[in-house]
């Protein structure tokens, strides 16, 4: 098995590792989208959430008790959407880790395919050498 071959197994690892690394950054993205969605909709809900009104006092209770658990639910979803970012900018620095590694194989892939490019070049050339001067030793031995 050639330097090639075994370079071109692990560039396909990294590749695959790269693959999964997207992904999960898909993944990740979709959960903060979601979240910034749900976060939204509990501001909205507190937004359009006008207050007790008038009316006995265990309405007026009651209406504080709703507002209250809306704001709980709106303070709960942005802290759901902060650890969604968290989430997210991690797997975005794992996917950064792996397109590194997928490109530091391949440029050592390139170096190695550079170095046997000029090794055939170089080996191509001697042989050239070697008929261009058998054919001149040829030429002397006949002339004496």
């Amino acid at each position: 098995m050639t330097i090639r071959t075994k370079l071109a197994a692990v560039l396909r690892a990294r590749k695959a590792q790269e693959d999964i690394a997207k992904s999960a950054v898909t993944r990740a993205n979709a959960v903060l989208a979601e979240a910034g969605a749900h976060t939204e909709s509990r501001a909205e809900s507190l937004r359009a959430w006008a207050g007790p009104r008038d009316g006995d006092s265990a309405s007026y209770v009651a209406a504080i008790a709703a507002g209250r658990a809306l704001a709980v639910a709106l303070s709960e979803a942005r802290a759901h959407e902060r650890a969604a970012r968290a989430a997210s900018e991690a797997e975005n620095g794992v996917l950064r880790e792996a397109a590194q590694k997928r490109r530091g194989v391949e440029k050592l892939v390139e170096r190695v395919t550079e170095e046997q490019r000029l090794a055939d070049l170089a080996a191509e050339q001697r042989v050239a050498d070697e008929v261009a001067g058998t054919r001149r030793g040829d030429g002397r031995g006949d002339n004496l």
